[in-house]
């Protein structure tokens, strides 16, 4: 496969992580509202990715990731391919810490016109989406 071939399928996984997960990141995107998180960003990981299993167990250690995939394989998820971790941060916050990770992203973390924006992890990379608010589910 090309390079070209390989980011676009990168990046149809990083949306289709976002769109499977949507009541999640609604329910994270919420919740910092709750806590007055001030222009919140989701960041998704897929725990099952090399890259996002990685951040996920730098977060949260080990044995709660390893946790979460026994009980992902264990139960029926059939819509849920893959085990999700949802956060929020500010938009303050990932405009500070995901550039060193991930720079070409950089460009991509500002304040949508309308929405909110959400990070998504798997396929050993990450996209930055526009979640609009008529896609709650």
């Amino acid at each position: 496969m090309s390079d070209d071939a390989d980011l676009e399928a990168a990046l149809e996984c990083q949306q289709l992580l976002l769109e499977t997960s949507l009541p999640l990141v609604f329910e994270t995107y919420d919740d910092a509202r709750q806590r007055k998180v001030k222009v919140p960003v989701v960041l998704l990981l897929d725990c099952e990715d090399e890259l996002g299993g990685q951040i996920a167990r730098g977060w949260l250690g080990d044995e709660a990731v390893d946790d979460a995939i026994a009980h992902h394989a264990a139960a029926d998820l059939s819509d849920e391919e893959t085990t999700v971790f949802a956060v929020a941060f500010s938009l303050a916050e990932c405009q500070r810490e995901i550039p060193p990770v991930f720079p070409y992203l950089e460009p991509a973390l500002q304040p949508p016109k309308s929405g909110f924006l959400a990070v998504s992890v798997t396929a050993g990379g990450a996209s930055v989406l526009i979640v609009p608010d008529d896609a709650r589910p």
